[in-house]
């Protein structure tokens, strides 16, 4: 049975090296069955990666998309704001920056700088939405849910924290995505998954257990009462700076030359969906 839409008509869509994975008929949504889940996954993804790297190509790049969505959701000032996963605290200094009165959460061993510390709490999103009071004006959830392998119980707890009115903004990674579609082709054409296995960041041990669209993320929010507003898609990397990740020389050289040419085709800008709903 479908974990989103409840539908029974679900299929194995192929076996990976994390598990099977499940597709569902009805609302397109692939999910999966892992064969072992590390407790401590959230930690345990910033110890696979070179984190100088990743923040100084990422932090430019992905706050820019975080005041292009705050900025739309036409929110009075100081009005309160939670966003959960904050990781290095990003949004939470877009926030601030922006006006909000703005907090985050996150179970994870990121570190933030000292001037937001008191405004980020460590801990997982169910613990917090139990212990707490405290309602938000906004709760934003960016690409996090993807990496839940309760998302029922998530959005449960994201309901319980939005106050009268409340809006909810979630980030996901989709199925009508060119990468995905790509990745699901390869598998299924000639059995390779090289390309889906780094679509479900299967050597990550923080991987991703759900592949959603937009129509599956609108299932799953209308299960707790949140009307979609909103969803577009935006786009995943900055293939103008991505050469800055790279170690490789040829590599690095390549995508110095061909990331401006990727970034005006356009190719993977619907890849991250974005989603609006409230309550």
């Amino acid at each position: 049975m479908c974990t989103i839409c409840s539908s029974p008509a679900t299929e194995q869509a192929f076996v990976s090296r994390r598990g099977v994975v499940i597709r569902c008929s009805d609302c397109g949504t692939f999910r999966v069955v892992a064969e072992e889940t590390p407790d401590n996954q959230d930690s345990l993804f910033y110890s696979t990666i070179d984190e100088s790297r990743y923040i100084s190509y990422f932090e430019p790049f992905r706050k820019g998309q975080y005041r292009r969505v705050l900025r739309t959701l036409g929110l009075p000032p100081n009005a309160s704001h939670l966003d959960v996963g904050a990781s290095y605290g990003w949004m939470v200094e877009v926030g601030l920056e922006l006006g909000l009165d703005s907090y985050g959460l996150e179970p994870g061993a990121a570190k933030w700088k000292p001037e937001i510390a008191h405004r980020i709490f460590r801990g997982p999103l169910e613990q917090y939405s139990r212990t707490t009071t405290k309602k938000f004006d906004v709760v934003t959830i960016w690409h996090v849910l993807e990496h839940l392998p309760q998302p029922l119980g998530a959005v449960e707890d994201l309901a319980q924290l939005l106050g009268d009115d409340g809006t909810l903004v979630v980030a996901v990674p989709t199925t009508d995505g060119r990468v995905f579609r790509l990745a699901l082709l390869l598998q299924r054409s000639f059995g390779s998954q090289r390309l889906m296995g780094e679509v479900f960041y299967f050597h990550n041990p923080n991987m991703h257990f759900f592949y959603y669209n937009a129509g599956s993320v609108r299932t799953l929010l209308e299960r707790f009462g949140l009307r979609v507003s909103s969803a577009v898609t935006m786009e995943s990397f900055d293939w103008r700076t991505i050469h800055g990740r790279v170690v490789s020389p040829l590599i690095k050289t390549a995508l110095r030359v061909a990331g401006p040419a990727i970034a005006a085709s356009g190719f993977t800008r619907r890849e991250n969906l974005v989603v609006t709903a409230r309550r």
